[in-house]
């Protein structure tokens, strides 16, 4: 039954370490708001057959899925994959009324159910699940021509103060993408400082705070953004008194 293996799934993060054998091509997935389905491809790296499950969440990390309603459907939900081989996976558009202003978010998951022990001892082995899940981002039509990477110099960057949490960082975002932060790093009195990292939603804004307060000046800021590729893009900003506000630093020509 699902609820079965979704709890042996959390099982393994509290566990042992352990090697999946079935990965994803890519960290993420756009689907383009032209297109009417997009294909996943995961591939079986280990050395004995896998039985996969997938699915697709809202952002619920447990979710029923029954019950689930999404704006895809993917198929096959469940398959096997012999040791080396792959198996793409056709994520569907069922027409789900979406804003078409905006990127919406959404999760592909990966279930890889390991085959049981031959052994005279497997009723006392605990078998293991491997979960894997990663960002679908569905980018309308007509916002397709561009990304979060292209818009990043429209992010702001303010300095708050909070009476518990002390100085943080407030990025808003008004562009029409998700910002995915890799690391957000703060110079303070020669010191680099990391803060919590989080996605900021189109139209929306977050505060980031360090892990301890801060006590001295803060002279720029670095974030590192993930693009659609997954690859990783730095902006070095700057702190201006005069502006009352950071700034970027001259780009090479």
């Amino acid at each position: 039954m699902i609820p079965r293996v979704l709890l042996l799934a959390a099982l393994m993060t509290a566990c042992a370490p352990a090697i999946a054998s079935m990965t994803i091509s890519g960290t993420r997935v756009i689907f383009p708001g032209s297109e009417k389905e997009v294909l996943v491809r995961t591939n079986n790296k280990g050395t004995t057959p896998a039985l996969v499950q997938v699915w697709v969440d809202d952002g619920d990390t447990n979710p029923n899925l029954d019950n689930v309603k999404t704006p895809f459907v993917v198929t096959p939900p469940v398959y096997r994959v012999e040791p080396g081989k792959g198996q793409s996976v056709r994520m569907i558009y069922n027409g789900m009324a979406l804003p078409q202003d905006r990127e919406s978010l959404f999760f592909f998951n990966m279930l890889e159910i390991p085959p049981k022990a031959k052994d005279a001892d497997q009723g006392q082995k605990l078998e293991l699940a491997f979960r894997t899940r990663i960002k679908i981002f569905y980018r309308p039509t007509g916002i397709e021509e561009s990304s979060s990477e292209n818009e990043r110099d429209k992010l702001k960057w303010e300095v708050v103060s909070d009476a518990q949490r002390g100085i943080g960082f407030k990025v808003t975002n008004p562009t029409a993408y998700y910002f995915s932060f890799d690391s957000v790093i703060v110079m303070s009195d020669g010191r680099k400082i990391t803060l919590n990292s989080d996605m900021v939603p189109p139209i929306g804004s977050k505060v980031l705070y360090p892990a301890q307060k801060l006590t001295g000046a803060v002279s720029s800021l670095e974030f590192k953004l993930i693009n659609d590729y997954g690859a990783v893009i730095a902006e070095k900003l700057v702190w201006s008194a005069a502006a009352g506000r950071f700034i970027a630093t001259a780009k090479d020509s």
